[in-house]
């Protein structure tokens, strides 16, 4: 993306949408419009410091050119946004950090990531001081790791960018939201300015000059990364990997760091990226289509200049999405809506750290980590579950292109949620010695008026509830989860060597049962083994009992 102008515009539509804005000679000029959904990319990348400003029902930005030197960006008055990226715990001791980057082979021996560069140029206009009491650190660029046997279709390098956003109202800084995100990348030599969208920059083509694209695993890569965070992550975390796995380990260093553990499989995600030129009539005329969908007037080819909406996968993003696909039915029910096929398939490794991330209709405990919830669906309505309490349903709507990038593929849905177990006890009313009943766990499928049922696959241990559905189809779904039935956990019955053959009466009306006892299994999975204490212990997805 090139760097015109850092005055822009967050629009607030439910969430920040951002708006750049390229000025040209006047509105006579050729202009542009596009808009779209790039998991693989941060919507307001690089190592900025913006002031913020409300303006109506938006909030202006402006680029601190001073950083917190600038008048209007003292952090003790105004409100700022620093944007930023992590930098590796081997030179940060104090401020969170990236610690460690694995690759997990598939007979489960870990591969440790090798630092190789770092990605990107410092933007010296834009330049700021680190701030220790407002948690925000000197301009960081992200970094490039090689992982020793793994490669793809371009070579062996893997971007590892993990871009932190830090609100900063009157001198105080809320938890920073952070979005981690590992691709296969390779260097492009010289740059072309046509072909700048598809480059992933730290601060924009015209600072870098060093372009990365992405390239193609051949099978999917399980990665693990550990961070070092001053504030324990709490509510729930989003991703785009398959099977998560997350651990979190009590502060041993000075700082009082947490360790956060992320692992999981990379999944291929749907992008669109589109483009629409005031000079091609058919262009113009399907822009205006699109704009409709905003539900107001989006930048309309009277105002000079260029504009580009990078939307985010959730909120009110899915309305816009569905709002084109079905615009587009109605002009041709007898064609495929442009917008149910996809531009490409992205190999992506994502987790979203979002400090104030909070489930809708749940009144339960708050203060402790709920969850995570991954998809490979393009756009979501909320990245976070709803719980409905009529039905007693956990509910995630979702939205992609229904086909791939071929136009006659359908794209198969994945979804995983990993849930806290006192989380999902309280949300389904679990009391102790109960446990989801076997095949209790349903997932509603509802798409086009149409609802289909399909098991998920359940487990369960000592730490989380696991549910995962897999193999429905877009454009549109709605996904409840529900908790049919639930049982009572008895103790294991006696084997004859450790106690001798004797009949229990069931207790009377009234009586109390005795407490649950739990079991210990070992699962293995490759080289690696895991320990799973509960009254009916399940190994994890991928595992199997020893």
């Amino acid at each position: 993306m090139r760097r015109k102008n850092l005055k822009v515009l967050i629009l607030t539509l439910g969430s920040a949408l951002v708006l750049p804005i390229i000025p040209s000679a006047s509105a006579a000029d050729t202009q542009t419009r596009g808009v779209n959904w790039r998991a693989d990319k941060d919507a307001l990348p690089g190592t900025v410091i913006y002031s913020l400003k409300t303006v109506g029902a938006a909030e202006q930005a402006s680029a601190c050119v001073l950083g917190f030197a600038a008048p209007m960006c003292d952090p003790k008055s105004a409100t700022l946004l620093v944007n930023n990226y992590l930098p590796l715990c081997d030179s940060e001791k104090t401020l969170d950090c990236i610690d460690t980057v694995s690759w997990k082979k598939s007979d489960g021996t870990l591969v440790a990531g090798k630092y190789t560069k770092i990605r990107g140029s410092e933007w010296a206009n834009y330049a700021f001081a680190r701030n220790e009491a407002l948690h925000v650190n000197k301009p960081t660029l992200p970094q490039v790791f090689t992982f020793a046997g793994l490669t793809h279709s371009k070579g062996s390098d893997f971007a590892v960018t993990a871009h932190v956003s830090t609100r900063i109202t009157a001198g105080v800084a809320a938890d920073p939201d952070i979005s981690l995100v590992i691709l296969p990348v390779y260097q492009v030599a010289g740059l072309d300015p046509a072909d700048d969208a598809e480059c992933i920059t730290a601060n924009g083509a015209d600072v870098d000059s060093v372009c990365y694209k992405i390239g193609a695993l051949a099978e999917a890569a399980r990665l693990k990364v550990s961070l070092k965070l001053l504030s324990r992550p709490q509510g729930w975390m989003t991703g785009r990997i398959v099977d998560p796995s997350i651990t979190f380990t009590a502060p041993t260093d000075t700082e009082k760091r947490t360790v956060v553990t992320l692992e999981g499989t990379s999944m291929d995600v749907q992008t669109i990226d589109r483009t629409y030129s005031s000079a091609k009539p058919t262009e113009k005329s399907k822009w205006d289509t699109v704009a409709t969908a905003f539900g107001d007037s989006r930048a309309p080819w009277s105002t000079a200049g260029d504009a580009t909406y990078p939307l985010p996968p959730d909120k009110t993003s899915i309305s816009i999405f569905n709002s084109i696909v079905s615009a587009e039915k109605s002009a041709s029910a007898s064609t495929t809506p442009t917008f149910d096929i996809a531009d490409s398939l992205k190999s992506l490794w994502r987790v979203d750290l979002q400090p104030k991330g909070r489930a809708e209709g749940v009144s339960c405990d708050s203060s402790n980590f709920q969850g995570f919830v991954s998809s490979n669906a393009m756009v979501y309505k909320s990245a976070l579950p709803n719980y409905d309490k009529s039905t007693g349903t956990l509910d995630y709507s979702i939205s992609s292109p229904h086909y791939k990038p071929d136009g006659k593929s359908e794209f198969l849905g994945r979804y995983d949620l990993l849930v806290a177990t006192d989380y999902a006890r309280c949300v389904w009313d679990l009391k102790a010695g109960e446990i989801p009943a076997k095949d209790a766990v349903t997932v509603t499928i509802e798409k086009a008026g149409e609802k289909k049922i399909i098991s998920a696959e359940m487990s369960l241990d000592d730490q989380y509830f696991r549910f995962t559905a897999q193999g429905f189809t877009f454009s549109q779904a709605k996904l409840s989860i529900k908790l049919k039935a639930k049982e009572s956990i008895t103790a294991p019955a006696p084997t004859p060597a450790s106690a001798p053959a004797a009949t229990t009466a069931a207790p009377a009306a009234g009586t109390k049962a005795a407490a649950p006892k739990t079991i210990t299994i070992t699962c293995v999975k490759g080289k690696t083994s895991k320990k799973v204490t509960a009254a009916k212990p399940v190994c994890p997805a991928g595992f199997k009992k020893k």
